[in-house]
């Protein structure tokens, strides 16, 4: 394989590459906030429990 084919490939596959990687930002991003709104979902079902037993 000569250079020249070498950057032939690399310029035509650079977009697959980048869309990959922003792939995984994108899911990494959204299992970090699915995590925090199951936290605050949890609390509040807590906060909710905990006002109607006193009642």
């Amino acid at each position: 394989m000569e250079p020249t084919e070498a950057i032939t490939i690399l310029s035509k596959l650079w977009p697959i590459f980048v869309a990959f990687i922003m792939l995984i930002v994108v899911l990494a991003q959204s299992h970090y906030r699915i995590k925090v709104l199951e936290e605050k979902v949890k609390v509040a079902f807590e906060l909710i429990n905990k006002l109607t037993n006193k009642k």
